[in-house]
């Protein structure tokens, strides 16, 4: 029953991983095995067998969490990019009040921790109009470039995950990569349904391999790295994790790919955008409160 439970709580932290601007490093918190988890981690290779007895149940629940909501996800971007994205966006900014509380509660009181927010924010709005991110998708081809920036998004997405409060599925959104992370999940779980359909397993693993690489290498590597940063500098990095979120929404709807599936903007569209927009903000401001207690 212990290692049901454990399975149960990945599933849910799993789901919450996925889903842009709520945390699953803070459900883990919630659920009280946030602590543990960092522990198992940082001791995988002096009590591997400790370890893998806690870290295997929860990567399982957490695994079928990830199928779960991934192929859900990836419907609705397809088919309602706009909606999806002002969703996203919503769920985001409802997060921010949390993030702004962490941020402000060691000393975070100072005009230069705003200052440094700004800065991050203005960085992520910059680099989304002069340097936009590659249209990464279904039919893009593997290449060095695409690897790279797999690995990479699956590395930072680790280290964000294990952040209380800061959604790792931010990190794929600024690096392009969430809709093609949707889509592969969507195959994994098509690929699961008909195992002998082995045309599926190249798209999979061109994308699971390296995102797959950069989350072992930042959860083992970056966990050390982001524990530094948030005992040393704890509010100027929640600040600028601040304005990269803020940022990040902002970029999000200046994006084409946001406006994918619809051949025109109607008032009726930008109503429904501003309607999930603002369930999104609401169902994320209650999970703060909820983070909070």
């Amino acid at each position: 029953m212990h290692y049901l439970f454990l399975a149960l709580k990945g599933l849910a932290i799993g789901i919450a991983n996925i889903v842009p601007g709520v945390s699953g490093a803070t459900l883990a918190v919630i659920f009280r095995v946030y602590d543990r988890l960092i522990e198992a981690i940082n001791q995988l290779f002096t009590q591997p067998k400790k370890s893998l007895q806690f870290l295997i149940p929860l990567g399982l629940g957490m695994i079928v969490g990830i199928l779960a909501l991934g192929s859900l996800l990836d419907y609705l971007i397809l088919r309602f990019s706009l909606q999806a994205s002002a969703l996203i966006a919503g769920l985001m900014a409802g997060s921010m009040p949390f993030i702004h509380g962490m941020a402000a509660s060691q000393d975070g009181k100072k005009p230069h921790y705003y200052i440094i927010a700004v800065i991050a924010a203005i960085i992520i709005i910059v680099l989304s109009l002069f340097v936009p991110t590659p249209e990464i998708y279904v039919a893009e081809e593997i290449s060095f470039w695409l690897i790279a920036i797999l690995f990479i998004a699956g590395a930072l997405a680790a280290a964000a995950m294990i952040i209380p409060g800061v959604s790792g599925a931010m990190v794929l959104i600024l690096l392009g990569v969430f809709p093609l992370a949707m889509h592969t999940i969507s195959l994994i779980r098509e690929y699961l349904m008909t195992p002998t359909d082995f045309t599926l397993l190249s798209p999979i693993l061109a994308v699971v391999v390296p995102v797959g690489l950069g989350v072992v290498i930042g959860i083992l590597a970056m966990s050390r790295l982001i524990a530094v940063l948030l005992k040393k500098f704890h509010s100027a990095t929640y600040f600028a994790i601040l304005g990269m979120i803020f940022g990040t929404i902002i970029a999000l709807f200046g994006d084409d790919a946001t406006y994918r599936s619809h051949e025109s903007i109607t008032p009726a569209l930008i109503f429904a955008a501003i309607l999930v927009f603002a369930i999104g903000t609401v169902v994320s401001l209650k999970l703060g409160k909820k983070q909070q207690e």
